[in-house]
């Protein structure tokens, strides 16, 4: 099992296949400040080749997923100098957190985000670059970042991603807010839950996963993701070399022999 790093903003709980990752800074409300940027890249980073991991669930603590961008630092940066030519420390940070959508777009765990408050601008993009969206009737979510005169810049192609062109422009250039039964119905959301019923519909969410084999999840997920930079005869030979890698790997053996001996995989784990 992978070390962890330890982490101030995050709380982490590793259960067999699963680590939860909780966002945990009460006095900025989960924001995305460069503390937790950094821990979260670090946590995604160390976990990234372990296969024995399924899942990563992403939840907020302090009744919030997660608030945003951390306006406070940016306003400090504003008042630093830089010289001409040298690096803006407001973009850096922009720059770190672009890093970290990037990564956990493209983790090879199936991500899963479970929102129960406010998600708001950087925590809107975080929901975005989850595999599946657990929401409850108290989730509220909103592209907030025009109504500080700022655009989404970083979160931008998850945003388009989950939603389309159509849906992410009415979004981003009326900065209207959703809750958690719009953002079902937009798509945003996979399912809707009662906030008394989230942890059955989350348990039985983790079942499902966990009856696919890590390896192949996390070679589809490269796949679906490297569909759209490809042209068609790109796709064909690409996706003919990763099912013949899967199909002779150990996991791929042990899953057609369990097809065929009509048993469980040895990969398939009680999760609940």
């Amino acid at each position: 099992m992978t070390a962890l790093p330890r982490t101030t903003t995050l709380r982490l709980e590793r259960q067999r296949g699963r680590l939860t990752i909780t966002l945990d800074h009460a006095p900025t409300r989960n924001a995305l400040t460069g503390t937790m940027v950094a821990e979260l890249e670090a946590v995604l980073e160390t976990v990234d080749p372990d296969r024995t991991l399924q899942t990563i669930v992403l939840r907020g603590a302090n009744g919030v997923f997660c608030a945003g961008a951390d306006l406070k630092t940016a306003l400090v940066r504003l008042e630093q100098s830089h010289a001409p030519g040298s690096p803006d420390p407001v973009a850096t940070d922009n720059m770190h957190a672009g890093h970290l959508f990037r990564r956990l777009n493209a983790q090879p765990q199936t991500v899963v985000a479970v929102v129960e408050g406010a998600a708001f601008g950087g925590g809107f993009g975080l929901a975005c670059c989850a595999d599946v969206v657990l929401c409850t009737d108290r989730a509220r979510f909103a592209l907030s970042e025009t109504g500080l005169g700022l655009p989404p810049a970083q979160i931008a192609p998850y945003v388009l991603g989950r939603l389309g062109l159509r849906t992410a422009r009415r979004l981003a250039l009326t900065g209207q807010r959703l809750t958690g039964r719009d953002a079902a119905a937009l798509g945003l959301a996979d399912e809707l839950c009662d906030a008394a019923a989230i942890e059955e519909h989350l348990a039985a969410l983790l079942t499902n996963i966990g009856r696919c084999a890590p390896g192949a999840n996390a070679a589809t997920k490269d796949l679906f993701l490297s569909l759209a930079q490809l042209p068609s005869v790109g796709v064909i030979d690409r996706a003919a070399a990763l099912f013949a890698a899967c199909l002779r790997s150990p996991e791929g053996r042990e899953g057609v022999a369990a097809f065929n001996e009509k048993r469980s995989a040895a990969w398939v784990d009680d999760l609940t």
